[in-house]
C-alpha cells in the first residue's frame, strides 16, 4: 500500500495536488486521539455513576465513535474498492471474534458461577439475540444485549450492513443513496413511532450521526476541509456545546441528536482538519489508548463492577477513591484485554482472510486497513 501523496500520484492534476495534506503518513493521528478520548470519557461516565458521582458529558463519547465510524467506513472504501461482501466480511472479523469471545465468556461464567453476577440471567434467546446484534429486550426489560456495551454494536452492524449495499453503486452518488435511505429509516420511526427495540434502533436518529461522518469522510477525500482557524474553532465549539449541555441538566435523550450529535460531529470535523494541515503532535500514549479503545469500551463495565466490589470488601467507600481506582482498572483490563486478546485475534483473522489488493492511493494509505469498529459501551451496572 502506498504511502504517496496525491502530489506524487502520476496523472493526478495539480489542483488536486494542492488539496493533499502536507504530511505524508499511513493514520490519522486525530482519529485514533478522538477514539481514545471518546473511551476514557465513557469509562470515566460508568466509573462515576458507580460512585455516586457524576461525569455526564462522558455519555457523549458514544456519539463521537458513531461520527467516527461513518468518516472511517467512507475513507476506507471511497478509493480502495470492496464489494459488499468483502466489506462484510471485514468488518466482521474485526468486531465479531472479541464480542463473541467476551459475551460467551460472561454468559458461561454467570451460568457456573452464579454469584459473580448476581443480575446477570443468561437464557439461550437473550444470548443468542446479542450474538448476532439483534435488538432485543433482555430478562429484566432492558434494551440490551448480554454485554451491554454492545447496543452501540447494534446499531453499528446495521450502518455496516446499509453502507454494504451502497457499495454496489458508484462513488459519486454514494452518499447521496445513503443520505436517502438512513433519512428514510428515521423518517419512518417519526411517522410511525414503536416501542419495539429493533424498529427503535433501526430507526433512531443516531443512525444520522453515521450519516454525518460519511460526509466528513466524503470532504476529506475530495480536499474540501477547512483551514486551521476554523478546524480549531469548530472543536471548541463542539466540547463547549457538550459541556454546557450537559450542565445545564436538560433532558439528553429525546434531543440528543442535536445536543450530543451535532458537537460530536463538530469535534471530528475540527480534529481532522487539523490533521489535514499536519497540526496534530504525535502522543503514543494516545495512539496506543485509540488502539486499545475496542476493549477498554467493552470490559470496562467487568472492570468497574469488580473494583467495587474489592473496594467494597475492604472498605473503601469514599467516592473518589472508586472512581480513581476504577478508571484505572478499566483502563488497566483494557489495555490488556487488547494486548492478548483483541491483537491476537486480530493477527489469526488477517492471515486467515483472502488477500485483497488495495488501490494505490493517499486515501487507502491515510488508514490501517483494519481500524476498529467505533462503538461504545452503555452501563456496567447490568453485566
Amino acid at each position: 500500500m502506498s504511502n504517496q501523496s496525491i502530489a506524487e500520484q502520476p496523472g493526478d492534476s495539480s489542483a488536486k495536488a494542492a488539496q493533499s495534506p502536507p504530511r505524508k503518513r499511513r493514520e490519522l493521528l486525530s482519529i485514533q486521539y478522538m477514539r481514545a478520548i471518546a473511551a476514557v470519557a465513557v469509562l470515566v461516565f460508568h466509573a462515576a455513576d458507580r460512585a455516586g458521582t457524576s461525569f455526564g458529558v462522558g455519555a457523549a463519547g458514544v456519539d463521537i465513535f458513531f461520527v467516527i465510524s461513518g468518516f472511517i467506513m467512507w475513507v476506507i472504501t471511497a478509493r480502495d474498492p470492496l464489494r459488499p461482501a468483502q466489506f462484510l466480511a471485514r468488518r466482521a472479523a474485526r468486531i465479531v471474534p472479541l464480542y463473541w469471545l467476551v459475551t460467551l465468556a460472561v454468559a458461561g461464567t454467570a451460568l457456573a458461577l452464579p454469584p459473580l453476577f448476581p443480575n446477570l440471567r443468561p437464557t439461550l434467546g437473550h444470548v443468542g439475540k446479542s450474538l448476532l446484534f439483534y435488538p432485543h429486550a433482555d430478562p429484566s426489560g432492558l434494551i440490551a444485549p448480554l454485554i451491554v456495551p454492545g447496543w452501540t454494536l447494534n446499531y453499528e452492524v446495521f450502518f455496516y450492513a446499509v453502507f454494504a449495499i451502497s457499495l454496489s453503486m458508484a462513488v459519486r452518488i454514494r452518499a447521496f443513496a445513503l443520505t436517502a435511505v438512513l433519512g428514510f429509516f428515521v423518517l419512518s420511526g417519526h411517522w410511525a413511532p414503536s416501542s419495539d427495540p429493533a424498529w427503535s434502533t433501526y430507526t433512531s436518529p443516531l443512525l444520522l450521526e453515521f450519516l454525518s461522518g460519511v460526509w466528513l469522510g466524503k470532504a476529506w477525500t475530495d480536499g474540501l476541509l477547512p483551514r486551521p482557524i476554523v478546524g480549531f474553532s469548530s472543536l471548541a465549539v463542539g466540547v463547549a456545546s457538550m459541556v454546557v449541555v450537559t450542565a445545564a441538566g436538560i433532558d439528553i435523550e429525546p434531543v440528543r441528536l442535536l445536543a450530543w450529535g451535532v458537537p460530536a460531529f463538530l469535534i471530528v470535523a475540527g480534529a481532522v482538519s487539523l490533521d489535514w494541515r499536519g497540526l496534530v503532535p504525535d502522543w503514543p500514549i494516545l495512539k496506543f489508548l485509540g488502539d486499545a479503545s475496542y476493549s477498554i469500551y467493552l470490559v470496562h463495565g467487568l472492570a468497574i463492577s469488580f473494583c467495587a466490589r474489592v473496594l467494597a470488601m475492604i472498605g473503601m467507600s469514599a467516592a473518589p477513591v472508586i472512581l480513581l481506582v476504577s478508571v484505572i482498572g478499566g483502563l488497566a483490563v483494557g489495555s490488556g484485554c487488547y494486548q492478548f486478546v483483541e491483537r491476537p485475534l486480530m493477527r489469526f483473522f488477517h492471515r486467515a482472510r483472502p488477500k485483497h489488493v488495495a488501490v494505490a492511493t493517499p486515501v487507502a494509505a491515510a488508514f490501517p486497513v483494519e481500524l476498529p469498529g467505533a462503538v461504545s459501551a452503555h452501563s456496567p451496572d447490568a453485566v
